[in-house]
């Protein structure tokens, strides 16, 4: 499940525009794939993340200082969604 912008590698770039992973476009797809169900995004952006310091931490790369908030801080906007489904979806 990585939608139509996946990361280039676990803690890198989104692969199709280049900005830090989550990306807008993917956290827009993300709320429309797990409307309803908070708890499952987080776990499976949880994994992400965690995956994604390991991977940085294999290539050498410095930490990603905004990789946590930036995974998991926009989540909060599954529960405050009415009925549990994405303002997206309309």
């Amino acid at each position: 499940m990585t939608g139509s912008h996946p990361p280039a590698y676990a803690g890198g770039p989104c692969h199709e525009c280049g900005e830090p992973w989550p990306c807008v476009s993917r956290r827009a797809e993300l709320l429309r794939e797990f409307a309803g169900c908070p708890g499952e995004a987080v776990a499976y952006l949880c994994d992400w993340l965690r995956a994604g310091v390991a991977e940085r931490e294999l290539r050498g790369l410095p930490p990603d200082p905004g990789m946590a908030s930036r995974h998991l801080s926009w989540t909060v906007l599954l529960r405050q969604l009415p009925g549990g489904r994405a303002a997206a979806d309309g």
